[in-house]
């Protein structure tokens, strides 16, 4: 392992190069960001994923969606298309990508954008929305092109940014002094018995001055991808886990907390599941136990299974998640909401 970060540790150096040197294009105002007449809160992290960014930016969609029209712009990561659209429930993930998908199907009230051009995609979507109040830019926080007026990074607590390494060595976009550009931290899928000693030590290696938050995964409802009806588990269901997300950790830990009898079919994050795959899982699902079994996935991963040809025949079910605040819920919402509420006073 050590050879292969020397052979890597050239390549670092290039990439961090020149991520340092844009940044720092834009630090110096050589490069200018694009600023809109509308407030946009950026959810992001500085690394290659796993942080639970989704539930975040649902919490946010939930927090704010009640008293603004607001609009998710995102990349559309994994789509094979590259135009502007807008999302609706009927789109396929390869058309969108999925955390759109999701983010639509889950509120269909909202508006769903995708571009690469985050630019670009402001100002169509300012176009063809002029009502719209609020933006959340979905994994935007590299894109500086665009001047957000509230930056979110997200960082889990047991792999936290400043513990990495940029990439290829590690999984950082960007080096870690690129953290002071935030203007909230969460620390995201934290143990539910955090003690206030881990979180002070935790805030000791994070920038001065910046609110830090800590949340935790809370496990929703299950229910079945084929008729979206609840299903309760039980200490004698065996579950066959079916998931492609960048980090499974979480959810293996709470099955394992549980104590449920789980078999794991890991596939890489966002992966693309085609009808030969379901043909692997059904024959691995035939032999797993007798009975009182089920699929269990992520709603993610759901996204990019539900319109799989066949897919009905298997009894495929869908675990939900949330964020749940660990303390200072409060202070947090107000955070966003004052921002919101004092950009529109401003104007």
């Amino acid at each position: 392992m050590k050879f292969l970060r020397y052979l890597l540790f050239p390549f670092a150096l290039i990439y961090g190069g020149i991520t340092l040197f844009r940044n720092w294009l834009f630090d110096q105002k050589i490069l200018k960001p694009s600023e809109f007449n509308i407030p946009i809160i950026n959810v992001g992290n500085l690394s290659m994923g796993g942080t639970g960014k989704t539930p975040h930016v649902e919490y946010i969609i939930k927090l704010i969606a009640n008293q603004n029209k607001i609009a998710v712009l995102s990349r559309g990561y994994g789509r094979k298309t590259s135009e502007y659209i807008e999302a609706n429930i009927d789109h396929h993930y390869h058309e969108i990508g999925d955390e759109p998908l999701q983010f639509k199907s889950k509120f269909p009230e909202i508006s769903v954008i995708v571009e690469k051009q985050r630019v670009k995609g402001v100002l169509n979507l300012i176009y063809d929305h002029p009502d719209i109040e609020t933006i959340v830019l979905d994994d935007a926080y590299q894109h500086r092109a665009i001047k957000a007026g509230l930056n979110v990074l997200l960082t889990t607590f047991s792999k936290p940014f400043y513990k990495d390494q940029i990439l290829p060595i590690g999984t950082l976009r960007e080096f870690k002094k690129g953290s002071q550009r935030a203007d909230i931290i969460i620390a995201t899928k934290c143990p539910e018995n955090i003690t206030e000693k881990a979180k002070q030590n935790f805030k000791a290696n994070l920038p001065k001055n910046i609110p830090i938050f800590f949340t935790t995964i809370k496990y929703g409802k299950i229910h079945s991808l084929k008729d979206q009806s609840e299903f309760n588990l039980h200490k004698n269901t065996n579950i066959l886990l079916i998931t492609g997300i960048a980090d499974p950790s979480h959810l293996k830990n709470e099955l394992k907390k549980r104590k449920l009898n789980f078999k794991h079919i890991a596939y890489r994050d966002h992966y693309p599941f085609k009808e030969k795959d379901l043909e692997h899982i059904s024959e691995i699902f035939g032999k797993f136990a007798d009975e009182n079994k089920i699929i269990l996935t992520t709603e993610k991963d759901s996204m990019r299974m539900k319109s799989l040809k066949g897919i009905d025949e298997l009894p495929i079910h869908v675990l939900g998640i949330e964020v749940e605040f660990l303390e200072e819920k409060t202070s947090f919402d107000n955070q966003i909401m004052e921002y919101v509420r004092n950009y529109k006073k401003d104007r």
